[in-house]
């Protein structure tokens, strides 16, 4: 199983929440070739400092007093809008090409989604435009950071996807510009960022669009407590890690009955309900009198997780350093972590592209309380994705549970 294999429902056709109405333009040229020469001079014509990506990004996260004087300082100047939660702007500065930004807020009033969107008639001047903002981000400082990538190439009716950006960009630079390419990258960073860009050939357009909704929803703070053997003692540690971000969500411990000591699994038993509307999730140790997670699942919006209710973490006071966390060259142990599907059970063949195993345990190895009880079982650790929003579900509200036995 891909673990993030449920985010594809949200990927497709999230440039298109927005409306093709547009401020009055200077008209193209007739002239389909001077259109060519005129367009090669535009990837200069409206360059910011850092680039577009920079400039777009550094939008996220301002105040609705701040974004306007601050877009229409740097020469974009605001256009006739239908909506009350977004503005859209127009770049002034250009004239070959069509150039907008939308500006959507949040709910507590700071911006987490922001959209560039480029018009032009030349789909190459289109082709080069996404390739500026795609080595961009290549050069940017965000892109270390990244833990998800897809690329994905339609060349009218030819679907290509690659797993890394030197791959995509070889293929999209022998690509044949035309109205029927669709070209589309989804990419997400540790700090919450999701970076989406889309060429859409039959639009005439390519959009880049930045969204980080961390900025209204910071993640809970954890409360810190010393590792004594009331949390190191138990039978069962459940750990918490963010889908988007990977960053720790604390622990919960708890003894169970009837334990099982053969085998090198953990014996689930799983009650799954599918939402058609509203469904749930109830993982057990062995049988029902063993409740390890209770999470509700909205189809339409979001539930909350029932069980587990409280969560913590160990102090920073290294008063338990467990052997293993000392040893040089920790590595990925990939046959003692798994996934677990809503049936409770281990699965066993994983998509070499999905890395999020690999970042799940970066995060749970560095964490005394993970490790101490990591140490003292055979049995393989069990990773669980919770989508309590799952129809066109929004990943900010998933995470990863994780179960370990000791």
């Amino acid at each position: 199983m891909k673990a993030n294999i449920k985010i594809s429902i949200i990927l497709l056709g999230i440039a298109f929440a927005f409306s093709f109405s547009s401020c009055e333009r200077i008209k193209f040229d007739e002239d389909e070739n001077a259109i060519v020469r005129n367009a090669r001079n535009t990837l200069q014509e409206y360059e910011t400092d850092g680039g577009d990506f920079v400039f777009l990004k550094s939008v996220i996260g301002m105040e609705a007093s701040a974004y306007d004087e601050y877009l229409t300082g740097n020469g974009y100047e605001e256009c006739e809008y239908n909506s009350t939660t977004s503005a859209k702007y127009t770049d002034t500065r250009v004239d070959s090409i069509s150039k907008y930004l939308f500006v959507h807020l949040g709910y507590n009033n700071k911006v987490p989604n922001v959209e560039m969107k480029v018009q032009s008639n030349d789909i190459d001047t289109l082709s080069a435009i996404f390739m500026k903002w795609l080595l961009e981000i290549k050069n940017s400082s965000s892109f270390p950071l990244l833990v998800r990538e897809s690329y994905e190439i339609d060349d009218d009716g030819a679907y290509m996807t690659f797993d890394n950006i030197d791959q995509f960009i070889d293929a999209i630079s022998s690509a044949q510009p035309s109205s029927e390419l669709d070209v589309e990258i989804y990419i997400n960073d540790n700090q919450g960022y999701t970076y989406n860009l889309y060429i859409a050939g039959w639009a005439n357009a390519v959009y880049m669009q930045i969204i980080n909704e961390r900025v209204n929803s910071p993640l809970p703070e954890v409360p810190t407590v010393n590792l004594t053997e009331e949390y190191l003692g138990k039978d069962i540690l459940i750990a918490k890690v963010d889908y988007m971000t990977f960053e720790y969500g604390g622990f919960y411990s708890m003894n169970v009955t009837n334990k099982q000591n053969e085998g090198n699994e953990i014996p689930f038993l799983a009650d799954y309900m599918y939402p058609g509307d509203f469904g749930y999730i109830k993982l057990y140790y062995h049988d029902e009198s063993n409740l390890l997670m209770d999470g509700s699942i909205i189809w339409s919006g979001c539930g909350e997780l029932n069980f587990p209710e409280t969560f913590v973490k160990g102090s920073n006071s290294s008063t338990y350093v467990p052997e293993y966390t000392m040893k040089r060259g920790l590595s990925f142990p990939s046959d003692r972590i798994s996934y677990i599907d809503d049936d409770g059970s281990y699965v066993q063949d994983v998509d070499e592209s999905d890395n999020d195993l690999g970042y799940i345990w970066q995060t749970l190895s560095t964490q005394e309380e993970f490790m101490s009880y990591y140490e003292q079982t055979s049995k393989k650790v069990a990773v669980y994705l919770y989508t309590p929003s799952l129809g066109f579900g929004d990943p900010y509200e998933w995470y990863y549970m994780v179960f370990v036995e000791r």
